[in-house]
C-alpha cells in the first residue's frame, strides 16, 4: 500500500484525553478489572458469588437461557443462579471502586464473559450499563475493552462496530450494545487491521473504519505489542535483521508512525496506544517510537508485574508528564478480600479491603515514581 501524504491533526477530544483527564481526578493509574471469573466447581462459585435464586437479575438470566440450547429446567435455573450472582457482585466491585475509592479507569477481559457462553455478552451489556449509570452520577467513567481482536479489513468492521462503534451506519440505528470507550486489536496479519486506508476496488469496498473511529469519533484502539505472558519473549524480542529491531520495537515504530501519517494526535496524546505489559523491564525505547501513545501494562496482581518494569515508559515531557500508561491489576482487585490477595479472606469485607488494595497500589505507586533512573528521565510524579 502506498504512503499518503500526512493527514492534519485530529480536532476531537478522544478518549486518552478524557482518560487522563480521569486519572487525574482518581490521583493513580490504576484501571481494576471488572470481570467476573468462573472458578472450579459449582460449591466454590457459590463461596464467592452468593446464591441468587429470585429477583430481576435471576428471572432475566432464566428467561434469557430459554432462549439457548441449554435443555432443561432445571440446568437453566442453576445457570441463572450463578449469572444472576456474578452480575451483582460485578457491579457491587463497580460502586465500590467508583464511590469508595474514587477510581474512574477500568479495563475488562473479553474472555471472562465469553466464558460463561453466549450470555456472557448479555452480562458484558448489563454491566457496562450499569457503569454508565454511575458516570452520570459521579462523573466520566473510562471503560476500555481487551478482546485482542485482529482480522481481514471486511471482518475486522464487524468488530470494530461491536466494541467501539454503532449501527448506524450499517442498519441506520443509532445505537451501541457495548459502550467501550477504546479496544485493543493484534496486528500480526497486518496495518490493514488497524483500518487505517479505505479500500474500494470492484471486488470490495471497506471504509476507513478504524481512522474514523479514532479521528472523527474519539475512540482508543490498542495495538497489542508487549505481552505480560511467560512465553511472550519467544516471539516478541526475536531480532529483525532488516529492521534492526526486535519485533515489539518494529510494532512500536510502525504505530508511532501511523499516528503521525494519519494525523492521529490531539493535545499531546494520540487515540492509538500499545499493550506494554509490566512482567518485562523497560529501558524507554518503547516510548520513544511512539512517543504520543497511551500504553497498557497488564500483568500487576497475578501475573507478578512489577512498577519498576514500565516506569521509563512513561511519558517524559509536556502537558501529560508522568501518564500515558494505565496499570492493569484485574484479578487481585477484583477478588481483594481473597487470602491470597492480602484480604481477610471474608467475602462481606469487600469494601474494607477494596479500599486497603487501592491504597496500597497508590503508595507503590508513588514510591516507583521516587526511584533515581525515573527522576533522571525527567518522568514525575502527575498527582
Amino acid at each position: 500500500m502506498e504512503k499518503k501524504d500526512s493527514l492534519p491533526a485530529m480536532e476531537v477530544k478522544h478518549a486518552h484525553i478524557e482518560l487522563a483527564e480521569a486519572q487525574r481526578v482518581q490521583k493513580t493509574l490504576l484501571a481494576p478489572g471488572p470481570c467476573p471469573h468462573r472458578f472450579y466447581g459449582a460449591k466454590a462459585n457459590y463461596e464467592v458469588y452468593g446464591h441468587v435464586t429470585k429477583g430481576p437479575e435471576f428471572e432475566y438470566y432464566e428467561a434469557l437461557l430459554a432462549l439457548t440450547n441449554l435443555k432443561g429446567r432445571a440446568k437453566r435455573r442453576r445457570k441463572a443462579e450463578f449469572m444472576a450472582a456474578a452480575e451483582i457482585y460485578t457491579k457491587r466491585m463497580y460502586q465500590i471502586w467508583v464511590e469508595v475509592c474514587g477510581l474512574r479507569t477500568f479495563k475488562d477481559q473479553d474472555g471472562v464473559f465469553q466464558g460463561w457462553g453466549p450470555p456472557g455478552d448479555f452480562m458484558m451489556m448489563r454491566v457496562i450499563d450499569y457503569a454508565r449509570k454511575l458516570e452520570k452520577k459521579h462523573g466520566r467513567i473510562i471503560i476500555q475493552h481487551d478482546c485482542k481482536r485482529g482480522d481481514l479489513g471486511a471482518t475486522m468492521i464487524g468488530y470494530y462496530d461491536r466494541f467501539i462503534g454503532s449501527l448506524k451506519k450499517t442498519l441506520g440505528i443509532d445505537h451501541s450494545y457495548l459502550k467501550y470507550d477504546t479496544m485493543n486489536i493484534q496486528i500480526y496479519m497486518g496495518k490493514d487491521v488497524a483500518m487505517l486506508d479505505e479500500v474500494n476496488n470492484k471486488k470490495n469496498f471497506v471504509p476507513a473504519q478504524g481512522l474514523i473511529l479514532m479521528r472523527e469519533k474519539g475512540k482508543g484502539v490498542i495495538f497489542v505489542d508487549v505481552t505480560s505472558n511467560d512465553t511472550g519473549p519467544d516471539y516478541q524480542e526475536k531480532f529483525i535483521p532488516e529492521r534492526g529491531k526486535t519485533l515489539q520495537e518494529c510494532i512500536a515504530e510502525d504505530v508511532g508512525s501511523w499516528v503521525t501519517q494519519y494525523g492521529l494526535v490531539y493535545d499531546e496524546l494520540s487515540p492509538a496506544g500499545l499493550v506494554t505489559g509490566c512482567t518485562r523491564r523497560s529501558t524507554g525505547i518503547i516510548r520513544a517510537l511512539c512517543p504520543y501513545g497511551t500504553f497498557w501494562d497488564p500483568g500487576f496482581g497475578n501475573q507478578g508485574g512489577k512498577y519498576a518494569n514500565v516506569m521509563l515508559d512513561l511519558i517524559r515531557t509536556g502537558k501529560w508528564n508522568g501518564q500515558g500508561a494505565i496499570f492493569i491489576n484485574e484479578t487481585a482487585m477484583m477478588y481483594c478480600w481473597m487470602e491470597k490477595f492480602g484480604g481477610t479472606g471474608k467475602v462481606a469485607d469487600v469494601e474494607k479491603c477494596a479500599l486497603a488494595a487501592v491504597n496500597k497500589h497508590r503508595q507503590e505507586e508513588y514510591e516507583a515514581y521516587q526511584a533515581p533512573e525515573v527522576k533522571a528521565a525527567g518522568i514525575r510524579y502527575p498527582f
